[in-house]
């Protein structure tokens, strides 16, 4: 079987879709369709089951840190070293299919990137600019 990714979401009724498989991280649904050149194919959705509660968690982390410096809380106000600061949680699905492949390759600024861009915000645990 040929899998290819879309580029943009197909108009597929929610009654079309069957469902395939559930796994810690997501459920695996089906949609049969018609293609362009007239064969059936095979559509298949992968929805994210732990993103709710992770967004959830991110926003109350935010809103905690909400006013706050940057690191308000960490070794640095200790008299320490700056410590590693949280400023994000992802999903492990979304990490490895937008972040991953782009670390292994050395691109050490695409996740402060990939944090940055709006669609991405949600999974922000704090406000502002991430550091270097």
């Amino acid at each position: 079987m040929n899998e290819i990714k879309l580029q943009e979401q197909p108009n597929i009724p929610e009654s079309a879709w069957k469902f395939v498989s559930r796994n810690e991280f997501m459920d695996i649904w089906e949609a049969e369709v018609a293609l362009p050149n007239g064969l059936k194919g095979v559509v298949r959705r992968k929805t994210y089951t732990e993103g709710p509660l992770l967004l959830k968690i991110n926003e109350e982390l935010r809103k905690e840190s909400a006013g706050q410096r940057y690191t308000a809380g960490m070794g640095s106000d200790k008299g320490g070293n700056m410590p590693m600061v949280q400023t994000a949680s992802i999903p492990l699905p979304i990490y490895y299919r937008d972040i991953a492949e782009r670390q292994r390759a050395g691109d050490k600024d695409h996740l402060r990137w990939w944090l940055k861009q709006p669609e991405n915000q949600m999974w922000r645990t704090t406000e502002g600019e991430t550091r270097k």
